[in-house]
């Protein structure tokens, strides 16, 4: 009798342990979202970084990406503004990136569904211009959101400055696609 409850209490303190596990990232996540989403694209939280870098999403949906660099942890935001001379918008949705050495990179496919605009991190100090994405995530443009993929998805840096053509990233994987 005394190895049977052993063995039951064994098994409960390890489906509790692998349901706190389960629900974790996501609270985390939830958290991450009370914190930022429907505030200011300029609130306090976002202007105390350490760095930013952007670049546009969706010209149509007056919506951007943000990235944001913090002591300990790096973030990327989708802001949408109100109209073009609106210079904060609104936070839609915003992930976090795991390792905290990281960057975002823009240029990203995934080869499951290279319609679709993604972002993805690798190493802050990457050694090249293209490899694979550390953490990526799919860009839902009608919502808005992100979507965290699994599938393998790689990048390619590039010089955003300067470009002064309308372009954005949603342009940029319709003529990805297009091409032969």
């Amino acid at each position: 009798m005394r190895t049977g409850i052993r063995v039951d209490r064994r098994v409960r303190i390890l489906m509790a342990c692998l349901f706190v596990l389960q629900f974790a990232p996501r609270a985390k996540a939830t958290d991450l979202r009370q914190e930022y989403v429907g505030r200011s694209g300029c609130a306090q939280q976002l202007n105390s970084t350490l760095g930013h870098y952007g670049i546009r999403l969706d010209k149509g949906r007056r919506a951007f990406l943000d990235a944001h660099v913090f002591k300990g942890k790096t973030i990327l935001v989708i802001v949408q503004r109100r109209s073009e001379t609106d210079k904060c918008g609104t936070v839609r949705d915003v992930v976090e990136s795991k390792p905290t050495d990281t960057s975002f990179v823009f240029d990203c496919v995934d080869k499951k569904n290279p319609a679709s605009v993604v972002v993805g991190t690798w190493p802050a100090k990457h050694p090249g211009v293209s490899g694979p994405a550390v953490e990526a995530w799919r860009i839902d443009l009608e919502d808005l959101r992100f979507t965290r993929l699994i599938a393998p998805v790689t990048c390619k840096a590039g010089n955003y400055a300067g470009s002064d053509e309308g372009d954005d990233l949603s342009s940029w994987t319709k003529k990805r696609v297009a091409r032969p």
